[in-house]
Formats: C-alpha cells, sequence, structure tokens
C-alpha cells in the first residue's frame, strides 16, 4: 500500500470519533468513546511500528539530533509516524476535552473544532475556558478539581 493511501486511510480512522465528539459532544456514546481507551492504544502500537520502520529503513543512520531526526521523519514511514503521533495526541485531547468540558458544564464544540484542525490551539483555548470557569490552573503536584 502506497504511503499516501495509508495516510488517507489513518485519517479516516479517526473520523468517527471526531464526528461524535463534534456531533454530539454530551451524548452517552461521545462518553463511551471518550472513555474507551482501545483507539489511542491502537495508535500508540501503530506509531510505534511506524517509528520503528522509519529508524530500520534508515539502517539506524542518524540518532536524536536535529539532522538524525530530520532524516527519519523525511522518509514516508517516518513522516506517517509523526502523523500518527499528532492524530493520537489529538484525538487523546479530544476526549479529555469532552471528559472535562461536561463535568464543567461548558460548551466543547469550539476548542474541539480547534483541537481537530490545530491541536495545541484547540487545548490552550479549552485550557483557558477551563481556568475561566475553575480560576485556577491548578498548583504543580495539587489537582485543580472544583
Amino acid at each position: 500500500m502506497s504511503a499516501a493511501r495509508f495516510f488517507q486511510l489513518l485519517n479516516l480512522a479517526v473520523l468517527p470519533w471526531w464526528a461524535v465528539f463534534l456531533a454530539a459532544p454530551r451524548s452517552r456514546i461521545a462518553g463511551r468513546a471518550a472513555s474507551h481507551s482501545a483507539i489511542f492504544l491502537a495508535l500508540c502500537l501503530l506509531y510505534a511500528a511506524l517509528l520503528a520502520g522509519a529508524i530500520v529503513t534508515r539502517g539506524g543512520e542518524g540518532g536524536f539530533d536535529f539532522d538524525g531526526l530530520r532524516a527519519v521523519l523525511a522518509t514516508p514511514r517516518g513522516f506517517l509516524a509523526g502523523w500518527t503521533h499528532y492524530l493520537a495526541f489529538d484525538l487523546f485531547i479530544g476526549a479529555w476535552i469532552v471528559r472535562e468540558s461536561g463535568r464543567l458544564g461548558v460548551e466543547p464544540r469550539p476548542y474541539l473544532f480547534l483541537t481537530l484542525v490545530a491541536g495545541p490551539i484547540g487545548l490552550g483555548g479549552f485550557l483557558i475556558r477551563r481556568w475561566l470557569r475553575l480560576r485556577t490552573l491548578g498548583q504543580l503536584g495539587d489537582p485543580d478539581l472544583i
């Protein structure tokens, strides 16, 4: 299978979760989807396999310095590993936003959309919204739950 086709399938694999999160974030199915770890584990395992494949393809060439990582990530498998990394973490953050917004009683859709299209911007926006609701960012080691 070509790397481009794999990229398309990878994107399609996470779309059902995002569709549920965006369409009905407070629904029972969204809550279950946000709490079920199988998709995250699958993405983590896929990431590990793709990254290992990219490193092996490069013959172990390149270390963990800038040039070495850039060379590994510039391969098709390396790019797919990096993209899987983005998808896994963005989806994990989206699931957390679904759960946390329900607990706080805030509308999650704008932050979910931003997380889907621009990961850290959505997370940052939600953290600011969360801070406005809780009036705390928490202290290191202390829970910031109400």
